[in-house]
C-alpha cells in the first residue's frame, strides 16, 4: 500500500475560489486527512457528503470523485480505481486535482507492475507541476515523483525530486525522504556504505519525523550491503551482530511482511557467516515463508543463497543444485523486471522527444503555409522565391526526420550493446540465442554455451579501483574478440560474467576455443593500466547434446560447470557433467 504515501500531504491544500461553498471544501480536506488513519470515518464522511453533490463546484466534484476512487484503491479494487480516475482526468481541468489523479494512478501502476502506465502518468504529474506556480501543488508533484521514480529504479531522478521537495518544503519528513533516496542511490552505485554512525543519525531523524518504515530501511540496507561481501572478519561480524540486536525488537513489531522478510534473510546470512548452519537454515526458511506473496525480491535471493550454501556444507548436493536453479530463475526474473522498468521509462522519454520534434515540424509547416498564402498574392516574378522557400523547408523537414531516426537508432543500440565492453547485453543475447537454438533444434545440430567469469575480479576493484576494473573488462573482451568466429556469439551477462555461444561444432572444438581464450586472458599484458596485476578466467560450458535446447537449462548447466571450475582452483575450462556422471 505504498500509494498511501504519495497522497499524504494532499489534505493541506486550501481552496478559496469564488462560487465554491467553503464548508464543502473544508469537509473534503478534513476527510482527506482521515483516509489513512481512520478509514471508517473517512468512508462514513464520504457517504454523508454525497447529499451535497448538487451544491458542489466542478473542482469540488472532481475532488470528491477522486476521494471515492482512492477509497476503491484502499479496498484493493485497484483496476476499478484506475478506470474511474482515467475517466475523470479529461473533465477535471484544475491542476490540483490532476496532480492527485495522475500521481495515484502512477503509484498504483508501478506497484502493480504496469511500468509503462506508471512512467506516462508520473511524467504528466511533472508536466502539470511545471504549469503552475502554486507551491503546494509542486510539493505534491515532487513527492509523488520521488516515490515513483525510486520504485522504477530511476535512482538519480528519485534523489533529484527528493532534493526539490526538501528545498521547496524543508520539513523533517521531507528530509527523511531525501536521506532514504540518497542512501539507496549511493548503494546502487556499488559504493561502500556510509559510516554506521551517519546511518544511525539519518535513521533516528526519520523515526523522529514519524517515518518508521524509512528509518528501518536505512539500517537494513546498510547491513544487507555488508553481508553481500565474500568475507567478513570478526570485527565486522561483531558490528553487524550489535546492529541486529539493537533493531531486533523494533523489527519484530513491524506490520510489514517485506521488512520482516528482509530481516529474516539478514539473520540467515549472518548466522551462516558465523557457521551456525541450523540457525541460518531456520531464518532462511522463515524468509521464504514471509516472501511468498511478495514475488521476486532481493531477500528471496539472499535466503536461497544461504540454503544452497548450507545444503552444500551438509553434503546434500541435490538440494544445493535445486537451490541454484531457483536462484538462477529468480535472478533472471528480476533482471527481466528491471529491463521492463528501464524500457518503459525510455519509451516515455522517447515518445516525449518525438512529440517535441513533431510539434516543431508542425509549427514549421504552419509557417510555410502562411508564407505560401502571402506569396500566392504577389506578382509572378516572386515565384522563384516561393520555389526556393519550399525546397528549403523540405530540406529542413528531411533533416528533422533524419535526426528523429538517428535518435531512435541510438536508443535501440543502447538497449542491445553493453556500453563498456561493446558486446551484446543480456536482453539482446537472449533474443539472438533463442533464434539460433530453434534453428539448431530443427536441424538436430549441436550448439555449445559457455559462461566465463573473471577470477577474483572483486579484488581488482577493491585494490585498484573501478577505473582499473573497467580497463581490465574492456581489454579482456578485446583479447577474446580476436578469437571469435562467425558462428559465435559473445555477450555480457552482468558484472564480470560473459557468455560464449558456438553452434555447429562438437564439444572438443568448443573446449579448444575456450582454452585459447583462457590462455589469451592469462597472458594479457596489464602494464598499460598502470597497476601491477594479472588476470585469469574460469569457464564452464555445456552442449545441447547433454543439456538439450532449453536456454535456461543450458545456462544453468554452464553455471554449474563454472562453479566446479571455481571450486577446483579457477583458471580452467570445465565441461558440465550429468549428476550421475559427477557422482
Amino acid at each position: 500500500m505504498l500509494f498511501l504515501c504519495v497522497c499524504t500531504s494532499f489534505a493541506q491544500i486550501s481552496v478559496k475560489s469564488s462560487g465554491e461553498p467553503q464548508y464543502i471544501t473544508d469537509e473534503l480536506l478534513r476527510l482527506e486527512s482521515l483516509r489513512i488513519n481512520n478509514p471508517q470515518l473517512f468512508g462514513d464522511g464520504l457517504d454523508a457528503l454525497a447529499f451535497e453533490q448538487m451544491k458542489m463546484s466542478s473542482y469540488q466534484q472532481c475532488h470528491y470523485a477522486f476521494l471515492r476512487a482512492y477509497q476503491k484503491a484502499f479496498k484493493g479494487e485497484s483496476k476499478q480505481a484506475i478506470k474511474v480516475m482515467e475517466n475523470l482526468i479529461p473533465s477535471c481541468d484544475d491542476l490540483r486535482v490532476r496532480v492527485r489523479l495522475n500521481a495515484l494512478i502512477a503509484n498504483i501502476s508501478v506497484i502493480g507492475g504496469n511500468y509503462l502506465k506508471a512512467s506516462n502518468h508520473i511524467d504528466l504529474v511533472i508536466q502539470n507541476a511545471e504549469q503552475t506556480a502554486d507551491t503546494t501543488t509542486k510539493t505534491l508533484a515532487y513527492s509523488a515523483a520521488a516515490i515513483v521514480y525510486n520504485l522504477l529504479d530511476q535512482r538519480e531522478l528519485g534523489v533529484k525530486y527528493s532534493e526539490l521537495l526538501y528545498n521547496l518544503e524543508p520539513t523533517d519528513k521531507n528530509l527523511c525522504h531525501l536521506h532514504y533516496s540518497s542512501n539507496v542511490h549511493h548503494l546502487d552505485g556499488n559504493n561502500p556504505p556510509k559510516e554506521f554512525s551517519e546511518i544511525k543519525e539519518m535513521s533516528g531523524q526519520c523515526k523522529s519525523s514519524g517515518n518508521l518504515l524509512y528509518s528501518q530501511f536505512l539500517i537494513l540496507d546498510n547491513i544487507k550491503w555488508k553481508l553481500a561481501q565474500d568475507r567478513l572478519d570478526e570485527n565486522a561480524l561483531g558490528e553487524i551482530e550489535a546492529e541486529i540486536r539493537n533493531i531486533d525488537a523494533e523489527i519484530q513489531n513491524s506490520p510489514y511482511k517485506n521488512i520482516l522478510g528482509i530481516f529474516a534473510a539478514i539473520k540467515a546470512k549472518f548466522y551462516w557467516f558465523k557457521s551456525e548452519n541450523k540457525l541460518a537454515q531456520s531464518h532462511a526458511l522463515n524468509a521464504l515463508k514471509l516472501n511468498q506473496d511478495l514475488g521476486n525480491t532481493e531477500q528471496l535471493i539472499m535466503a536461497l543463497e544461504v540454503l544452497e550454501k548450507v545444503s552444500k556444507d551438509n553434503g546434500d548436493f541435490q538440494s544445493s543444485y535445486n537451490y541454484l536453479k531457483k536462484i538462477n530463475k529468480t535472478q533472471l526474473s528480476m533482471y527481466d523486471e528491471t529491463q521492463a522498468k528501464q524500457m518503459a521509462f525510455m519509451a516515455v522519454k522517447h515518445s516525449n522527444l518525438a512529440k517535441v520534434f513533431e510539434i516543431e515540424q508542425l509549427n514549421r509547416q504552419k509557417e510555410v503555409l502562411e508564407l505560401e498564402k502571402k506569396l500566392a498574392n504577389q506578382e509572378a516574378n516572386n515565384q522563384r522565391l516561393i520555389i526556393l522557400l519550399i525546397l528549403t523547408v523540405l530540406a529542413m523537414m528531411v533533416l528533422w526526420l533524419f535526426k528523429i531516426k538517428k535518435r531512435h537508432d541510438y536508443f535501440r543500440d543502447v538497449s542491445e550493446i553493453d556500453h563498456l565492453t561493446k558486446v551484446l547485453t543480456r536482453k539482446a543475447f537472449e533474443e539472438q540465442v533463442k533464434v539460433q537454438l530453434e534453428n539448431c533444434e530443427k536441424t538436430n545440430s549441436p550448439i555449445n554455451i559457455a559462461i566465463m567469469d573473471l577470477d577474483l575480479f572483486k579484488n581488482v576493484n577493491d585494490s585498484h579501483g573501478h577505473l582499473i576494473g573497467d580497463w581490465v573488462l574492456k581489454n579482456v573482451v578485446y583479447a577474446i574478440k580476436e578469437l571469435v568466429e562467425e558462428n559465435m556469439i559473445l555477450a555480457r551477462l552482468g558484472g564480470e560474467e560473459f557468455c560464449i555461444v558456438m553452434a555447429d561444432v562438437d564439444c572438443e572444438t568448443m573446449r579448444n576455443k575456450l582454452e585459447m581464450m583462457r590462455s589469451a586472458i592469462e597472458t594479457l599484458d596489464c602494464s598499460e593500466s598502470g597497476a601491477k596485476l594479472s588476470v585469469t578466467a574460469s569457464f564452464g560450458y555445456t552442449s545441447s547434446v547433454t543439456s538439450g535446447y532449453s536456454l535456461p537449462l543450458l545456462l544453468t548447466h554452464a553455471d554449474v560447470a563454472l562453479f566446479d571450475a571455481k571450486k577446483h582452483g579457477r583458471n580452467q575450462v570445465v565441461k558440465f557433467k550429468t549428476l550421475q556422471g559427477r557422482t
